[in-house]
């Protein structure tokens, strides 16, 4: 029986249905317009006061290091945001190709592989949702608090709003905290749900390339013509799976390319502005919050670009693979095909990001120089003024 891959994203869907980016083949009539309200109002307007704030706050590093912060990560949900608008049709054909034939599997340890990876799939969703949701409540229900318990002037989380006057802050500001809690959760969500889905997909792929390792391993010779041939369809059958994975790597990649360049871009910045901000005189509890939100902004790179690594590892092993099988006393054509192929998976499958970096930990180890790089420099700046 035929498993279903695309059921592991049922969460997802919900959410992004929720969120305004993902709508069926026949949606709700008004569903368009609601998409287009929340988006406008909860992305959109919100990133452009945001901007807006930037011309308005004092030219002071320390001051400007903190109001970017955020910012930098809005910007990488605004890219993830109008992916997915833009991109709709893709992700369609993404799930199709995932329920098509050739991603189908045909033996109990085909199956128990990719029972796995749906199985982690839906754990790894729920742990990422835990800490996502834990560390975002914390930091804009803080805030609230003091003001309420302590009578402490309340703080709005995301940024100042330097452009609105005094009176006018003062006046709305319960308004204007909560318009920024309720988009900063939602902004969360837009993470949550778009990367655990990428990640996802990448799982998909390592699965994928599991099975068929399986498949080049149990291929059989034969001793008549009949079972040669065999023998070669079989062969010819793996083949296409492999360009299956290829073309849907290809498409993944597609897709999410812009976004990958740009996720990793401000990622290395914001822990360049986390390292930089620890070199601040602000409360202890800053120091945490920092601390904790440099650890998720690691981990957000780290892991894509470790199961990136799996599958330029796992695409090699497939020439090994196919060595195991038995094809010494196969026919001509067999030996061929084979020599062709493992020519071929010498360049391992890889996901790119922006045409410039392959998800690697080699990559990741070169983004971590690179803030590193960047926090020594504003340092310089900072001993200068």
């Amino acid at each position: 029986m035929a498993s279903k891959q695309i059921d592991c994203f049922e969460i997802n869907w919900k959410f992004w249905k929720f969120l305004g980016i993902w709508s069926e083949n026949k949606p709700h009539r008004y569903y368009k317009y609601y998409s287009k309200i929340f988006i406008t109002f909860f992305v959109i307007l919100y990133d452009f006061l945001y901007t807006i704030n930037f011309y308005f706050v004092p030219r002071q590093l320390d001051l400007i290091i903190g109001e970017m912060l955020f910012y930098l990560t809005e910007l990488s949900v605004l890219s993830k945001v109008f992916t997915f608008i833009i991109m709709r049709d893709k992700l369609k054909i993404i799930f199709e190709i995932l329920e098509s034939d050739a991603f189908q599997t045909d033996t109990e340890e085909e199956l128990k592989i990719l029972h796995r990876a749906k199985v982690f799939i839906k754990i790894y969703w729920k742990i990422v949702a835990l800490v996502s949701i834990t560390a975002n409540l914390t930091h804009i229900s803080s805030p609230l608090l003091k003001n309420l318990i302590f009578k402490v002037e309340l703080a709005l989380p995301v940024c100042s709003y330097s452009f609105l006057s005094e009176s006018f802050l003062k006046t709305f500001e319960y308004p204007l905290y909560f318009y920024q809690i309720v988009g900063m959760h939602f902004h969360m969500l837009y993470n949550l749900n778009i990367d655990t889905y990428f990640l996802g997909l990448m799982i998909l792929i390592i699965a994928q390339l599991d099975i068929l390792n399986v498949k080049f391993r149990n291929l059989k010779s034969g001793k008549d013509h009949t079972q040669l041939k065999e023998s070669i369809r079989c062969l010819n059958k793996n083949l296409d799976h492999y360009n299956e994975i290829e073309r849907f790597c290809s498409l993944v990649q597609n897709i999410f390319s812009f976004t990958l360049f740009v996720q990793f871009s401000m990622a290395s910045c914001i822990i360049c502005v986390c390292l930089f901000s620890f070199t601040l005189s602000v409360p202890v509890e800053y120091y945490i919050f920092l601390a904790t939100y440099m650890f998720i902004m690691i981990i957000q790179i780290m892991v894509p670009c470790w199961f990136g690594s799996r599958i330029m590892d796992k695409s090699i092993l497939l020439s090994s693979a196919i060595y195991n099988c038995d094809w010494t006393s196969n026919s001509k054509d067999f030996k061929i095909n084979m020599r062709i192929f493992v020519e071929r998976v010498n360049k391992p499958l890889s996901i790119t990001g922006g045409k410039m970096f392959s998800l690697s930990l080699a990559t990741f180890t070169s983004i971590m120089n690179s803030a590193y790089s960047f926090f020594t420099l504003l340092r310089y700046i900072q001993t200068r003024e």
